[in-house]
């Protein structure tokens, strides 16, 4: 991630706050989103494009899906031509898609050079897991009488499932992230959804190459159950202690990652 990237979540960060502001002043956002969008449409008739639309999408969601679960790993070189072959399209689609996954902090494009998958450096573990630290125990606290209890019943299960060095990462990786979403959900911001949704493509990468780690799966699996533990008993004190000491275990795992000295 380059400090270009990391300006841009900076920014984000700031707009989400705007956003929140102007919901919470009525439908001034619903009429204006309207307004740009009965324009945009009359103004720019958009039925030629959705083939090479669904294209972009598609290779953008496909690639995407293949660098956030490191079967494309750091630095990796990304031909778009190979990518329109394999996906039946011209040159255009694939750029655009590319374009969209520089956006994401995903890829980097160098001129003269090529197209690259990511490098993930400490210095972006760093920033992921503060971000983390400043959000996720504020967050489990806040939702702590919103979780329906059915469902922390069904993860605290999943969690003692996997309690084990039967643990497979593809399966934990899915439950880690399916667990740390409901959470925020339970939030009803959908502004703080979005960012979260972004802020968790990249852990997954740094979570699928600290897994290797020797026992960490196993490790993570007691920590979420912990959490568990404490959301069902509503303190807000051992819940947020629950928390830190998850998001700290896994930071420090993660700076143990070879792979990640850039």
């Amino acid at each position: 991630m380059t400090s270009g990237g990391r300006q841009t979540i900076v920014k984000k960060s700031v707009i989400y706050s705007l956003h929140i502001t102007e919901v919470d002043r009525g439908r001034g956002i619903d009429h204006v989103a309207q307004q740009t969008a009965a324009h945009n449409t009359a103004s720019f008739p958009l039925s030629h494009n959705k083939p090479a639309q669904g294209n972009q999408q598609r290779i953008y969601q496909a690639v995407k899906t293949r660098i956030v679960n490191c079967e494309m790993s750091p630095g990796e070189t990304i031909y778009e031509d190979r990518l329109a072959q394999e996906f039946g399209t011209s040159r255009t689609p694939v750029r655009e898609a590319l374009l969209k996954l520089r956006n994401d902090n995903l890829v980097s494009i160098i001129s003269r050079k090529g197209t690259f998958v990511s490098h993930i450096t400490v210095q972006d573990v760093y920033e992921i897991y503060q971000i983390r630290q400043l959000l996720e125990p504020g967050i489990a606290v806040m939702v702590r009488q919103d979780v329906e209890p059915e469902r922390l019943k069904q993860f605290a299960e999943a969690f003692e499932a996997r309690t084990g060095n039967s643990v497979l990462p593809g399966d934990w990786f899915s439950l880690d992230r399916q667990f740390h979403t409901y959470l925020v959900e339970c939030t009803g911001n959908h502004t703080l959804m979005e960012l979260y949704e972004g802020i968790m493509n990249h852990q997954q990468r740094i979570s699928i190459l600290a897994s290797r780690l020797p026992r960490r799966l196993e490790s993570t699996a007691v920590e979420h159950r912990r959490i568990v533990e404490a959301l069902q008993t509503g303190d807000a004190a051992q819940i947020e202690r629950a928390v830190r000491a998850h998001i700290m275990a896994a930071w420090e795992a993660s700076l143990r990652i070879e792979q990640l000295v850039r």
